[in-house]
């Protein structure tokens, strides 16, 4: 665990946090496509 906050990559965490988010709303919007066709 990083115990000093200076010490964070603040660009790779908020692309990684937007990469994850993406793929959830991807995966989401996937999912009910397909609730929805049935």
């Amino acid at each position: 665990m990083l115990e000093a906050t200076e010490s964070l990559d603040w660009p790779s965490l908020i692309a990684g946090v937007l990469a994850g988010l993406i793929i959830l709303g991807g995966m989401t919007m996937m999912f009910t496509t397909v609730w929805t066709r049935k």
